[in-house]
């Protein structure tokens, strides 16, 4: 029933933008063309946010956030990007990438799980101090040096990033669906002290998944590096904000115990047609608005982050009766 909702709220953002846009819409073919080039341009951009979506499906069923996830992203492209941009990229930025990626995710969970630091201080705490490694690392630099990489700019087209978003979404949930480690942390999610008495090790849980969320902002920072060739201290900014709206309107309870890594992929699509749709409406709002249309995106995120959390408690409320 979700997902019903969410594609019929997708196809009235397409209509609304496809009309301010001016784009051609007054025919089948018209209209086909238009989704045609709408989503060429759209997967590359939208793949990151739907990468990390992912993974904060998982760490948001253990009753868990992780709002670090915009600062992981820019502290592992700066980190990269220190790397020349050369054949020998491959075997020496990329895995230490990878690393850094996964060594974020852990201390996240770290102060999660063996501190008992509260989720949402805990990476509120590391959001802002991997930011402060950012502008250590770059110290006020934008660096290059990825289209310099023979076939890494692949991953950044459209092509590339239908492979890793068939890859990560498509196969992993597959693999996420059947797996008794997501029966694992639903019952954590949904209740802490059942789960240990049935035995989840729930500590190591929680690590996995911070640690699945690191290796996923690797290949969200993989994908992003490779369509925008550039990164700086300031990259990503505000991407934590899409990731946690898109999930919560995929149906994915805030405080735990039940998720939808389909509803995920479509919020994410959701946020991504918001965004691109505002910037393609400049000239409309020009002429008949008294301010820039793209001034409404943080006020509409936020608008559909309060309903999220409101639908899925409404949701949850009549579950339980």
């Amino acid at each position: 029933m979700r997902a019903m909702v969410l594609l019929i709220l997708l196809l009235v953002e397409l209509a609304v933008f496809a009309t301010v846009s001016g784009a051609d819409v007054g025919s089948l073919n018209g209209i086909l063309v238009y989704l045609e080039l709408k989503f060429l341009d759209l997967l590359p951009g939208l793949t990151p946010v739907l990468v990390l979506s992912v993974g904060m499906t998982m760490v948001l069923v253990t009753a868990g956030i992780d709002l670090s996830v915009g600062s992981m992203l820019a502290l592992i492209a700066c980190v990269m990007s220190s790397v020349e941009g050369a054949a020998s990229f491959w075997w020496t930025a990329v895995p230490l990438g990878m690393l850094v990626g996964v060594g974020l995710g852990l201390f996240n969970g770290a102060l999660v799980a063996r501190l008992d630091v509260p989720p949402i201080v805990a990476t509120l705490g590391t959001m802002i101090f991997y930011r402060g490694l950012c502008r250590l690392v770059m110290r006020e630099q934008e660096r290059a040096p990825f289209f310099d990489v023979p076939g890494y700019e692949w991953l950044g087209g459209f092509a590339g990033s239908l492979v890793v978003v068939g890859l990560v979404a498509g196969v992993g949930g597959w693999v996420w669906s059947r797996s008794r480690w997501r029966r694992e942390l639903l019952l954590l999610g949904g209740n802490r002290v059942a789960a240990r008495y049935a035995g989840v090790p729930v500590g190591r849980r929680i690590l996995e998944t911070y640690g699945l969320m690191g290796l996923l902002a690797f290949v969200a920072a993989v994908c992003f590096t490779a369509r925008n060739g550039a990164v700086n201290a300031s990259t990503a900014m505000g991407l934590e904000l899409k990731v946690i709206v898109a999930v919560v309107l995929g149906g994915t309870r805030v405080e735990g115990g039940r998720g939808s890594l389909l509803g995920s992929v479509l919020g994410s699509l959701l946020v991504a047609v918001l965004d691109d749709g505002l910037r393609e409406a400049k000239s409309w709002s020009d002429e008949h608005l008294p301010f820039e249309i793209s001034h409404l995106r943080y006020l509409l995120l936020g608008g559909l982050l309060v309903g999220g959390v409101w639908l899925n408690a409404r949701v949850g409320r009549r579950r339980s009766r």
